[in-house]
């Protein structure tokens, strides 16, 4: 009976771990969506250095865009709960970047723990294979 309970023990511990995987799995899906998203906001305001004055294409969504003379290279940036201040050109970058570090950190911390997730998984597998075998011929 004491290897039933622990082969119980181990069946729920591998799922609740295959759950917190898939979770930060999720979650470093997330982050690198984001990644890109700045990545692109970046190469954008990159692009708007020297084009003041001139003419521009400005997407709108749905492959749609509308063109524009620019009037200044000063960007308008989100800085959370739906507050969004203008910057300058280099302040603009500055934020992009340090935004850009601190999602790579992020995921990079969020990998860690995933591997740290698998470890644990694959450490607890062959017990629970071996108990399932010895059940199995019983």
């Amino acid at each position: 009976m004491e290897d039933q309970q622990r082969l119980e023990q181990l069946v729920t511990e591998i799922n609740q771990l295959q759950q917190q995987g898939e979770t930060i799995a999720q979650q470093i899906e997330q982050l690198n969506k984001s990644a890109a998203d700045l990545q692109t906001a970046k190469e954008a305001v990159e692009g708007l250095k020297g084009a003041v004055g001139k003419e521009t294409l400005i997407p709108i969504g749905a492959g749609c865009f509308i063109t524009t003379e620019l009037k200044s290279e000063d960007v308008i940036v989100g800085v959370g709960a739906d507050v969004a201040v203008k910057r300058s050109h280099e302040e603009a970058l500055k934020t992009l970047e340090t935004d850009i570090e601190e999602v790579r950190k992020l995921t990079q911390s969020l990998t860690e723990q995933l591997n740290k997730v698998n470890d644990h998984i694959r450490q607890r597998r062959p017990e629970a294979e071996k108990l399932m075998a010895q059940q199995k011929q019983q």
